[in-house]
């Protein structure tokens, strides 16, 4: 990285050493890399850590105002013997250490160092991690079938219920186990969820030559959600035009060279997005990862952002990450993309309807809040990314 570029963080200084995994490699002593950062200007950043052996680890960069929000931590690790990394910086402390010492979910996983468990173990396989807040993991006992946990520091949004009343009207979901059916000794709290082992894998990962059928499936399914009746105490009308100013403001203030950019397409899209369109119960997240696949069969998972706005923001938050993962990925043509265009058409069999012109403003403000995923995952090159992607969100508005 260039000496002569401003630094991210004035305060903060050392930040800059997440993205560049040499550097950070060294004073590991062994390969990693850092990924999905969160980042408090001036205060603070929060990532994962890599190993080369595919293990995953938090890593914690304070600064030396906050770097009293560690000792705790600290504290358990001493007292438990548990191995943690520290390391003294110019304008701080970076640590690193197991989940099973992530200072948010140390409380939620209580239950399995009760019992003498740890995440992960044979038996118990990380599936996703974000430190400090969620925990996805599998669970393999012996003579039981697969399950998949989750953890939560914040507990869990969405309610069993709200999940059985979508059921109940036709959306094909996965409901959370009771604790009656799960094995014996698995511990249980309201931060703790446990779900049945739904299919193969998720849309994203279906090859293309068979996604067809199942991304159809999806585009139905989408299409009951949006034909369900608010169920939820979440579920209140959210207008887009605060988000876009937001988004506008972050991304002008991470990159401030692409601010007039940034205006002309908040300017554009505030027009588009004020448009009249179907307002419906949404996803609010929806991508072919949130699809698990059973064959040609499909279940919609993780409702955590769920609530009621435009039907057609489902639709273009698929196209946007598909059209950010596809080598073909066209910005003047991000509908014809293959799993878009399945899922569209499988959504056109039902009672909802979407105008293209809808999903295509949708699909420019979804890459426009995906926008700084290459920053938030430490890419060396994530201002090229970005750029990149800001060219991807013009060619699809103009």
């Amino acid at each position: 990285m260039s000496s002569l570029r401003t630094p991210l963080d004035s305060h903060l200084r050392s930040l800059e050493l997440l993205f560049d995994p040499d550097a950070l490699s060294s004073l590991f002593k062994r390969p990693v890399r850092a990924a999905h950062l969160r980042w408090k200007r001036g205060r603070s950043a929060v990532a994962r850590l890599h190993d080369d052996d595919g293990g995953v680890r938090w890593l914690a960069m304070y600064s030396t105002d906050s770097s009293v929000k560690l000792e705790k931590t600290f504290r358990r690790a001493l007292t438990q013997d548990v191995a943690w990394e520290r390391f003294a910086l110019d304008d701080g402390i970076l640590a690193s250490g197991p989940i099973a010492l992530d200072p948010r979910l140390y409380p939620v996983l209580r239950g399995f160092r009760r019992a003498g468990l740890e995440v992960p173990s044979p038996g118990l396989g990380v599936l996703k991690y974000n430190p400090f807040r969620r925990l996805v993991f599998s669970v393999d006992a012996a003579g039981t079938p697969r399950l998949i946990g989750r953890a939560s520091a914040g507990g869990h949004s969405i309610t069993h219920g709200m999940l059985s009343e979508l059921a109940d009207g036709g959306v094909p979901v996965v409901l959370p186990l009771d604790s009656a059916l799960l094995p014996p000794g698995l511990p249980t709290s309201k931060h703790l969820e446990y779900l049945p082992w739904y299919g193969s894998g998720d849309l994203s990962t279906v090859p293309l030559q068979v996604a067809e059928l199942p991304a159809r499936s999806a585009g139905k399914a989408l299409a009951l959600l949006h034909d369900q009746a608010p169920i939820h105490k979440t579920h209140a009308w959210r207008a887009p035009a605060g988000r876009l100013r937001s988004l506008i403001r972050e991304n002008a203030e991470l990159i401030p060279e692409n601010g007039g950019r940034l205006e002309r397409v908040s300017a554009e899209l505030e027009a588009l997005l004020r448009q009249p369109g179907r307002a419906a119960v949404i996803h609010g997240d929806f991508s072919a990862d949130q699809v698990l696949v059973d064959g040609r069969q499909v279940r919609l998972i993780d409702f955590e952002w769920s609530t009621y706005g435009a039907a057609a923001s489902d639709l273009g938050s698929f196209a946007a990450a598909e059209a950010l993962e596809s080598p073909m990925a066209d910005g003047r043509n991000v509908l014809g993309l293959p799993r878009t265009a399945a899922l569209l058409n499988g959504y056109g069999t039902g009672r909802a309807t979407v105008h293209d012109s809808e999903t295509v403003a949708w699909t420019a403000f979804h890459l426009l809040n995906r926008l700084r995923e290459p920053f938030r995952a430490c890419a060396p090159d994530w201002r090229q990314q970005v750029d990149r992607r800001l060219t991807m969100i013009e060619e699809v508005l103009w």
